[in-house]
């Protein structure tokens, strides 16, 4: 059995930083730990619309910073 693992949302992570929050700020929001923050942020676990929809509300994020766009 293969790890689900898909490209890391970088997007998210540059305006987490760029707004001077902390992984903790973000992880009270969605009620999750920092660990599981990062590793949802690394790519490793997925995020759930209703967190995505709870970020975005409380730090004014535009949801695309969730989705990547890809080129083949």
């Amino acid at each position: 059995m293969s790890s689900r693992k898909h490209a890391p949302y970088t997007a998210f992570k540059n305006a987490i930083a760029g707004k001077g929050l902390t992984l903790k700020d973000v992880a009270e929001v969605i009620n999750v730990t920092e660990s599981t923050l990062s590793l949802k942020i690394s790519g490793g676990s997925d995020f759930y619309l209703s967190e995505i929809k709870a970020v975005c509300e409380a730090f004014g994020f535009d949801s695309s910073i969730f989705f990547a766009e890809y080129v083949a």
